[in-house]
């Protein structure tokens, strides 16, 4: 194995792990993050064993879980008419929270960030717990995909380098 491909290999597997990663902390775009360590993977190779149409087939997966996200986040935000601010404190409150623990990262921090965004910005107390409460359903909905959607392709990305699928 040439260092070339050795170090494309092991890049790719620190983009993929670091992909599964930032679906619970959220400091890189995930999908495309995992989406990306396939195809330098695919590239390196030269395509023997993971084919272009392979990398295509994720390429699918990949951006039908984006467009998916991005859609049911998009409509809740109408529906409720959260403010980017309240989001804003949201992922601020994830934030802080993971630096405390997983509870207070899906939890606690992005009800308290929104929460505490919305009442500085001058919103009372219901329409702020309602943004709170919305943005941690919104969260763990965007979360869930984007996890099973993970799963989805790095299980198809490890079946096929066993020759299974």
């Amino acid at each position: 194995m040439s260092s070339i491909i050795g170090l494309s290999t092991l890049l790719s597997l620190v983009l993929i792990l670091g992909g599964l990663a930032s679906i619970v902390f959220p400091i890189a775009p995930s999908i495309p993050t995992i989406w990306l360590g396939i195809f330098i993977y695919a590239a390196a190779h030269g395509y023997q064993g993971i084919s272009q149409d392979f990398v295509g087939l994720i390429s699918i997966v990949a951006m039908a879980t984006i467009l998916l996200d991005y859609t049911l986040s998009r409509s809740g935000v109408k529906k409720l008419t959260v403010g980017p601010w309240a989001i804003i404190g949201a992922v601020v409150g994830g934030l802080v929270g993971s630096l405390i623990g997983p509870i207070y990262a899906f939890l606690v921090g992005p009800i308290v960030g929104a929460l505490v965004t919305e009442m500085l910005r001058g919103h009372d107390r219901i329409y702020s717990y309602q943004t709170g409460n919305y943005t941690i359903v919104a969260f763990m909905g965007g979360t869930i995909i984007k996890l099973i959607a993970s799963i989805i392709m790095i299980g198809l990305f490890i079946l096929r380098l066993q020759g299974k699928l």
